[in-house]
């Protein structure tokens, strides 16, 4: 692993080109695989990434905790589970994969008062200053407005709060972002396709996940947001980094 630090230089805040409604059908259509599709495609890594976001947000006790596009729930019951703070509140805006979320949180047992709810990440129906940590994991690339989406996180989290942040990203070293880039092209839509006899959502996750912008140009983006501090630490060699923007 590797963590670097952002100076923000010059602005680069970029809107998705994806429609809200186009991508809340495609996670409606590919919710009841989605789990599987997520384990086998990452090879089950995907674990191991959720923990160290869990790690990097180190929670306490008191804690509050948003976790945007929660999807089907594994980082908000990740949190609950190893973070143990006083809630966790895992929303998105597509009920299909929260109602998956609320099956799989039926087996959670511990102190951490853990609830699910529809919003959407880019206007937020929550109080102001109400969330220590805000979390999203492989969500922000879908979001068509992530400027907006940034000015939620700002008014939802407290004074020093932290948006932790875990995405597909680009990998430093040309050969394996060559090769990244193959099964990304190849991989992703046929593993997908066969679990959710859906291949057409996954040529577009591919797709989304190509066009994000890099590690250096997303810190760009949360620093000209307004946040104080912006963080990035690769996993998985460049596959993957978790950022941290600090209000």
């Amino acid at each position: 692993m590797t963590s670097e630090h952002f100076d923000p230089g010059t602005d680069n805040v970029a809107s998705g080109l994806t429609n809200t409604e186009r991508v809340r059908s495609i996670f409606a259509n590919i919710a009841p695989g989605y789990d599987a599709f997520n384990a086998i495609s990452s090879f089950g890594i995907d674990r191991l990434w959720r923990r160290t976001v869990v790690r990097i947000c180190a929670l306490k006790p008191d804690s509050r905790v948003l976790d945007l596009a929660a999807g089907t729930g594994d980082l908000s019951l990740a949190l609950a589970r190893r973070g143990r703070p006083a809630a966790v509140l895992g929303t998105d805006f597509s009920p299909e994969m929260l109602e998956v979320a609320k099956q799989k949180a039926l087996a959670y047992e511990g102190p951490t008062d853990l609830s699910f709810q529809v919003e959407d990440a880019q206007a937020l129906s929550l109080p102001d200053d109400a969330f220590d940590v805000v979390t999203v994991a492989f969500g922000v690339r879908n979001f068509p407005d992530r400027a907006a989406n940034f000015r939620e996180v700002l008014r939802v989290l407290k004074p020093g709060g932290r948006y932790v942040v875990l995405e597909f990203s680009r990998p430093p070293f040309a050969p394996l972002r060559w090769l990244y880039h193959l099964y990304l092209n190849v991989g992703i839509p046929l593993i997908g396709g066969i679990l959710t006899k859906d291949r057409e959502s996954f040529d577009y996750l591919n797709r989304s996940i190509k066009s994000f912008p890099p590690q250096a140009k997303f810190a760009a983006e949360l620093s000209a947001a307004g946040f104080k501090t912006v963080t990035w630490r690769n996993l998985t060699f460049g596959i993957v980094a978790v950022h941290v923007a600090v209000k």
